[in-house]
């Protein structure tokens, strides 16, 4: 005989069961959320600022035997902190990954960069007498001065944290690592102690070009409207490693000859402020 109370029971556990089913599939959809992720490219731009660092020119001086001969300098200073604009651009790709059942995300991006900037490096150089004789032998002191045109090529990391709460606002970390090409023209170097007037030691040529290892940091807030576009500003903070060049020798008709100029130029850091925009392909 068919029993009310039994099939009651029946019913109530199949109902649970399936609740429990249904609750068991809304987390398990929530958890395993599928990531979503973009291509973009960018442009940004804004001042850039160096700290003082340590240039070196090192030569040799053809005096005649009855002057003393060969004379080895090596006069060495600290250059000014400069600024200057600069600007760049960047190609990336970003991907999310949901964290746990929440609303937050947490955006990876790798992205290749570029940025180029101008800047003016002006020290006072000191070669310590080297011979206890008097001029042209005593203490030779250079005012130097190398104009620097610098290209920065990175690959870099970035990490965003996102959440709708945030309003469409994106605060990121990053780093990349990559190489500096610097070239130098223009450059100049005269003697005020003793003071050689008209006279650039560098004047045969007066250019060279090297590559120097460079790296960054940096932190920022983006901006997202459109779906597409993102605004963002940005600190970054820039090193730029030691860099050799050869420039010309001194050759005027009423100076000693010299040998080409060896300039050594210390590690570089930069402070960076820049605001940019991306665009999402």
């Amino acid at each position: 005989m068919f029993n009310l109370g039994r099939l009651a029971v029946i019913s109530a556990l199949l109902s649970l069961s399936a609740v429990n089913s249904l609750t068991a599939f809304d987390e398990w959809e929530c958890c395993e959320e599928p990531s979503c992720s973009r291509v973009y490219i960018g442009g940004f731009g804004g001042g850039i600022y160096s700290n003082a660092t340590t240039v070196s020119q090192m030569g040799t001086a053809y005096f005649f035997e009855d002057e003393g001969g060969a004379l080895s300098i090596y006069a060495k200073g600290k250059t000014k902190s400069t600024s200057s604009g600069f600007g760049g651009a960047q190609i990336g790709y970003e991907s999310y990954k949901w964290l746990g059942c929440s609303d937050w995300s947490l955006g990876t991006a790798g992205e290749v960069e570029a940025f180029f900037f101008s800047h003016n490096k002006e020290g006072h150089l000191i070669n310590p007498p080297s011979r206890l004789v008097s001029v042209p032998f005593s203490e030779h002191d250079f005012d130097a001065s190398f104009r620097m045109n610098m290209g920065v090529y990175l690959v870099n990391v970035v990490f965003s944290l996102n959440n709708p709460s945030l309003c469409g606002f994106s605060p990121y970390i990053g780093g990349g690592v990559g190489a500096t090409r610097i070239s130098i023209r223009n450059a100049e170097s005269a003697q005020v102690d003793p003071l050689e007037p008209g006279v650039n030691h560098f004047n045969s040529d007066r250019g060279d070009s090297s590559w120097a290892f460079a790296a960054q940091a940096k932190a920022g807030l983006r901006y997202n409207f459109c779906d597409s576009f993102h605004l963002f500003g940005e600190y970054r903070y820039v090193y730029v490693d030691t860099s050799n060049y050869i420039l010309g020798a001194t050759v005027y008709p009423t100076h000693a000859a010299t040998s080409p100029w060896n300039v050594r130029i210390k590690n570089m850091q930069y402070n960076a402020f820049a605001f940019g925009l991306q665009y999402d392909l």
